[in-house]
């Protein structure tokens, strides 16, 4: 019988600097045990490779435009989520994050002898099956300090579309996802409403039905019907209902639009 070929480490590279990306290619390719399954420039690229292609490591640039890589890091699907390396030039708050919280970092230009002890930790992770816990806990506290969402990403067709939120009219539940009503268009993302909401400004967008949050910017009238509860009608013909346990917040709100 032939002996087991032992795993290969599947490794995807993001960088947006051609030279960057090459030079952890050169690093990589005298290890026996990484097979790189490719490289992405960007974000966007960097979210739909890690789905189709299933690295066990990435090797993940911080500071790239449009999409950073703590944004794609909180968009890749948590089924486990590859083993992260972070790649950084200058970013001091973000070295001193990683310090306490153990995910490992690469400084460029990325030092040999640094780049063996990051590729030492990643394999212990894996070789232990640890799903980076403390790469989870960096982001939840990210999540904390960070201002409200100014962008969603949605999955679509093979693709990653950026939807600004103030773009949004409003946004309903629909089963497992919500649903990002912009103008005529509609895009799914598969999350909670509650989870959704809290990630919104709270003086644009609010709660005006246990499954509908609006766009303040967007109501163009407000009727109040006899039972208390109301109907919205926004900017681009939509009509809402307005729940009678929401519409307290939502006229203190809304009357206090500039």
């Amino acid at each position: 019988m032939p002996a087991l070929q032992p795993h290969k480490i599947r490794t995807l590279i993001v960088d947006d600097e051609p030279l960057a990306r090459e030079g952890l290619r050169q690093m990589l390719a005298t290890e026996g045990d990484i097979e790189i399954v490719g490289d992405c420039g960007d974000g966007f690229a960097a979210i739909v490779a890690s789905e189709t292609r299933r690295p066990d490591l990435m090797f993940l640039d911080v500071q790239m435009p449009e999409l950073d890589g703590f944004e794609v890091v909180a968009a890749l699907k948590p089924d486990p989520l590859p083993v992260v390396v972070f790649v950084t030039a200058y970013d001091q708050y973000a070295l001193r994050a990683f310090d306490a919280h153990a995910v490992d970092y690469l400084l460029k230009p990325v030092d040999p002898a640094r780049f063996q002890t990051a590729l030492a930790r990643a394999r212990a992770s894996l070789q232990l099956h640890q799903l980076n816990g403390n790469l989870m806990a960096l982001l939840q506290e990210l999540r904390e300090q960070r201002k409200p969402a100014a962008r969603f990403l949605v999955r679509t067709a093979g693709r990653v579309v950026l939807v600004r939120a103030e773009e949004i009219d409003w946004i309903s539940a629909e089963g497992d996802y919500v649903c990002l009503h912009v103008q005529k268009q509609k895009h799914l993302l598969r999350e909670t409403l509650n989870t959704v909401e809290q990630q919104l400004d709270p003086t644009q967008f609010v709660r005006i039905h246990r499954s509908v949050i609006v766009n303040l910017d967007r109501v163009k009238e407000l009727e109040l019907l006899s039972h208390g509860d109301g109907v919205l009608l926004l900017k681009e013909g939509a009509r809402l209902t307005l729940s009678r346990n929401y519409r307290p917040r939502f006229a203190a709100l809304f009357n206090n639009r500039p």
